[in-house]
């Protein structure tokens, strides 16, 4: 019977030791949690590295094409992304007074490419995923300060990063 009491204490104490284990565990992944959202909020939207940033300063002559000769504003949208869907409305505000292309990759396309009406130039289907492939957009969306030969100027991951285009003339 002894042996018994004296198992069932040390069965007890080695669960209350691995509760406390696992509490303390708990914590720390709390600890790390914490700093990792602070870090990501530090970040911005898309981490460390903006990668519309790195488009800056690219030549692409596919672009010029759909911008008329002009300066203009080129936005990237996917069919399946939210950010997309969101940024939408304000790039048609913007476009109406500059005059901007909407690029619209995947498919369906119609219901992204109807909230883009009022934009002069939308642009879906083969087309749209050439001009993306041709540009290398690696996150949507993606908005574009280009001018009239397709150099791009400016590179944000929304709208509000780009101040707005003159009209052209």
């Amino acid at each position: 019977m002894a042996f018994l009491v004296v198992a069932l204490v040390l069965l007890t104490a080695l669960c209350v030791f691995q509760l406390v284990l696992v509490l303390a565990v708990l914590r720390r992944l709390r600890e790390h949690e914490s700093r990792f959202e602070q870090l990501a909020k530090a970040a911005g939207p898309m981490g460390a590295s903006d990668p519309a940033a790195e488009l800056v300063g690219r030549r692409v002559p596919e672009l010029a094409e759909h911008t008329g000769g002009s300066p203009r504003t080129v936005g990237f949208f996917s069919v399946g992304c939210e950010a997309c869907h969101e940024q939408a409305p304000e790039f048609v505000a913007s476009a109406a007074a500059t005059g901007a292309s909407a690029i619209v990759v995947g498919t369906p396309a119609d219901e992204l490419a109807g909230l883009l009406e009022g934009v002069q130039t939308v642009v879906t289907g083969a087309e749209g995923e050439r001009l993306m492939k041709a540009v290398d957009i690696k996150a949507f969306p993606t908005f574009l300060q280009v001018d009239g030969e397709g150099l791009i100027v400016r590179a944000g991951i929304a709208v509000a990063e780009l101040p707005a285009v003159a009209p052209a003339l």
